[in-house]
Formats: C-alpha cells, structure tokens, sequence
C-alpha cells in the first residue's frame, strides 16, 4: 500500500490500491477502491475520472490509507462508506446490525411487481428490518402505503426509525421490536422479510465480512436455514388479507424447497424468480380470495 506523502492523483491511488487489495483477496478490488476514494474525497466515482489530475493532499491520503488497511482486514466496505445503496437510494449501516447486499434488490424488484392496493394506503410487514432498506423502499415506491417493521434487534429498530427519518417516512412507519415466531402479526396485504437462511453449520465458512460482522441472528436460519420461512409461512398466512403476498428472499440453492413450504401452508400462485446472476432467489405466495 502507498508508504509515502508525495502527492498523488486519484488514478495512480486507485491503481495501487486495487493492486494491494487484491493481494488480500478482496473480491471487487478496483470498485473498493474508488468508491473508498470518492468517499474521501466527497466526490462520485466518475468525478474521480473527471479530475484525474487533482492532487490528493496528505490529510485526505492518511484518511484513506487508514479505511484501505481496515479494508485489507476485511471489515464490510458498507461499513467503512457507513451507508449502502439500494435501488437508487442510500440507507445508514452501522456495526452490530445486518448488512444488505445486492442480492436483495431482487427481492425489493420482485414485491413491487406484485399487486399492491393503489386506491388506498395498503399495508406492508417486514420481518427482521435490520437497516429498514426493504420496507422503507416499497414506501418510496408506493408513495400511500403504510408500514410495519418487525426485528428482534433493538439496534436494528433504532437504524430502521434513523433511515425512516432520513427519508421522510417516519409517519408512515410502526418500527417495533417484536419476535415473529410469537407476536400476533398485524393484517396486512404484503408481508416481505429477507430472513435468516443460512444452515448453522455454513456459517463459520462464510466470508469474513458477514462472519464476523453480521449478527448471528440475523445469519442462522437452523438446521437446513429454512427455520423462519416455515414460521413465515404458516403464520403470514393467517395474517394477510385475501388476495396478500408473502414475499421471502431465500439462499440460491433453497427455492424448490421454499416453494413447497408456502404450497403446504395453503399459498396459491407460488412463483420462484431468479437473481441477476440466474440464481433462484425469491420467492412469493398468494393468499388465494375465497
């Protein structure tokens, strides 16, 4: 990594950095290291090409050379940059509560394909919010709708209320700490959670980044990581209206089996949508009108 003070462009420290990173294994070392950069800098990424020339002074070289080594050692880059982008919009991250990734885009693209009331405020549930990402962008999307945010986690209730307040949605949020597997669910006409699905035996081989710095609750999803689908589906069906949808994110290897849970809990028109690298990874149910 860069040892010295003389005054480099961003070009050059991109390229170094890049180089350094990969050597630690990091997985996209080039776009870690302009995004770190434009953060720095407080410029976007394409600004960084735009003025490839300026020169980075030492207050702003130290700066960065400090979350590049926090990089190399495998903290979150979401947690150094302190927010992530979902769909176009920025949410706070913070230590202690889960991180979302891309995968769940698919998720939020998915449940905002599906019916939703447009001629009244619908309701929405999300369980297990964490940073509020998912719940919070189906309101921006669905500028009526009102929402219920569920997490066991206090941390991840306070993140939720600070990002609704970031965005203007504080007044159409209910942000509780609440447990799904025995607080009565509230009716709704989307229910939506990207739960915990990964097998506990998985969890140590996962990458350092969600080992080490998501919480295990929010990670452990039993035996074969399908623990909180089964409870999702058997009481989110007693929870929608007729005619609601349950949406849940699950692992790629998982949604046959997701599939068949909601088809034993009595879901019609259960349909499995792939991510963007092909992978099955969401799946949704209907709570058929009688």
């Amino acid at each position: 990594m860069v040892s010295d003070h003389r005054l480099w462009t961003p070009l050059e420290l991109i390229q170094v950095t890049a180089d350094f990173l990969a050597e630690k294994g990091i997985q996209s070392p080039r776009l870690d290291s302009e995004l770190l950069l434009a953060h720095v800098l407080e410029l976007s990424r394409l600004q960084l090409y735009l003025e490839h020339e300026r020169p980075i002074v030492p207050l702003e070289l130290d700066r960065f050379r400090a979350l590049v080594r926090r990089r190399s050692q495998r903290v979150p880059l979401q947690l150094l940059l302190g927010e992530v982008e979902i769909l176009g919009h920025r949410f706070a991250v913070r230590e202690g509560v889960f991180i979302p990734r891309q995968d769940t885009e698919t998720l939020l693209q998915v449940s905002m394909s599906l019916p939703f009331p447009a001629d009244g405020p619908g309701r929405i549930l999300e369980v297990g919010c964490g940073t509020g990402c998912i719940g919070l962008s189906l309101l921006l999307h669905w500028p009526r709708a009102e929402l219920t945010a569920w997490d066991s986690s206090e941390l991840a209730t306070e993140l939720t209320l600070e990002n609704a307040r970031q965005h203007g949605l504080q007044n159409r949020c209910a942000i509780q700490r609440a447990d799904a597997q025995t607080a009565r669910l509230p009716q709704c006409e989307l229910l939506v959670s990207n739960p915990p699905y990964i097998p506990s035996s998985q969890i140590d081989g996962l990458e350092p980044e969600v080992r080490e710095h998501d919480p295990r609750g929010a990670l452990d999803g039993g035996a074969d990581g399908l623990d909180l689908i089964r409870v999702l589906a058997e009481r989110g069906f007693d929870c929608l209206v007729p005619g609601g949808w349950l949406a849940l994110e699950h692992g790629y290897d998982q949604g046959d089996r997701a599939s068949a849970i909601l088809r034993e809990a009595g879901f019609a028109d259960v349909e499995l949508h792939r991510d963007l690298a092909g992978h099955p990874r969401v799946t949704v149910g209907r709570r058929a009108v009688r």
